[in-house]
């Protein structure tokens, strides 16, 4: 699932971007607790440490002031019938990892603490169409992914740490709205710096720009026209796929045909008719160089953004990712059917939760 900046595209990045790549076990983001590398032109050790597999004592020991979190967030979602649900997490874990390959080299007296994957975001491509349950698609609602991430921020934070930074593989506006909320309340409550870098990434016109450079190096100005927005299973997310794991993706793609949409309630409209496979744009036109390029395009970008923080920028002061689009007059009718079926699940968890405690007098309480 994509993202973009220009107000008018519920799921997509950039002109074709937010590809999704499939995990690199890499020596000490995945394997060992500690792993110093070195980078072969400077030399410098890479101290990059997965949480899990350290000691209490290990994490305690470490010098506050230099160490700094990634929490990654995927989504199991449909992806229509030629990629895997998991894209979106396969694609973030990746990107992680070389991102803290790069802070770490940058940076080689901190030391990056990499948190373990959270395989559930909100809101599936299918609920552009109004499917608020699909085969292909697990998620969690909005409300949830926003206390769940302040759950693991604001214990990392209490534990004395100061910088925190989050990636996500999905790009929905309920999405980020939810991971924005909870590293807000995160930093704000207790004086810290935890961010969402991927909306900023989003958003980001610089970045963006050259992100299009990318898309213009590999495709004419008639195919990008004929793209339309990108927003889902595409050019793009295919692509990446190719890229790292084409053994994932399904040759069908070659086959499929094109779903053009030039509007945010054009996307509804083709997503609502009978037989949408579940995906947008020409996945046809896809290519693993393409999606090397703009992978190598979200690492950097994601990799200074972060850099930039800690060396003394501000990015809470910069525009992040979904504001456009919630001014955008398309997106009430998307945003209603997203939390509409959130809350009548909600509202009825609740009330099975007082018919149990009614029936239960003797349970303990919660």
């Amino acid at each position: 699932m994509v993202s973009n900046t220009d107000g008018s595209q519920p799921f997509s990045g950039g002109i074709m971007t937010r590809y999704v790549v499939v995990l690199t076990l890499v020596c000490g983001v995945f394997s060992l607790p500690a792993c110093h590398r070195k980078d072969p032109a400077s030399g410098v050790p890479a101290r990059i440490l997965t949480i899990g597999e350290l000691t209490w004592q290990d994490l305690a020991a470490l010098d506050r002031s230099r160490t700094l979190f990634l929490l990654t967030i995927g989504m199991l979602e449909e992806h229509g019938p030629h990629l895997p649900i998991a894209s979106d997490t396969f694609g973030v874990e990746y990107e992680a990892s070389e991102v803290a390959q790069r802070v770490s080299q940058s940076l080689p007296d901190w030391n990056v603490v990499v948190m373990p994957t959270l395989h559930y975001g909100s809101s599936g491509a299918n609920q552009i169409g109004g499917v608020a349950v699909h085969p292909g698609t697990y998620g969690i609602r909005q409300s949830t992914l926003r206390a769940v991430v302040a759950d693991i921020g604001g214990q990392i934070v209490q534990n004395g740490f100061k910088w925190i930074f989050v990636m996500n593989g999905h790009g929905a506006p309920t999405h980020h709205i939810a991971v924005n909320d909870a590293c807000d309340f995160v930093s704000e409550t207790f004086n810290a710096t935890m961010i969402n870098v991927s909306g900023l990434f989003n958003a980001d016109e610089a970045i963006q720009a050259k992100g299009e450079a990318i898309a213009a190096r590999h495709f004419s100005a008639a195919d990008l026209s004929s793209f339309g927005r990108d927003v889902h299973g595409g050019v793009a997310e295919t692509s990446a796929v190719l890229a790292v794991r084409p053994d994932l993706v399904r040759t069908s793609y070659k086959s499929l045909p094109s779903y053009s949409v030039g509007s945010l309630s054009e996307s509804r409209e083709v997503a609502r008719k009978p037989g949408w496979p579940g995906y947008f744009s020409a996945p046809a036109k896809a290519s693993a160089a393409y999606g090397r390029d703009v992978e190598a395009w979200w690492i950097e970008g994601m990799s200074d953004l972060i850099l930039q923080g800690v060396r003394g920028d501000n990015l809470f002061g910069r525009p992040r990712w979904p504001w456009p689009v919630i001014n955008d007059l398309g997106w009430a009718p998307i945003a209603a059917g997203v939390l509409g079926p959130e809350r009548e699940f909600e509202s009825k968890l609740e009330a099975w939760l007082r018919q149990r405690e009614d029936k239960g007098a003797n349970r303990p309480a919660r």
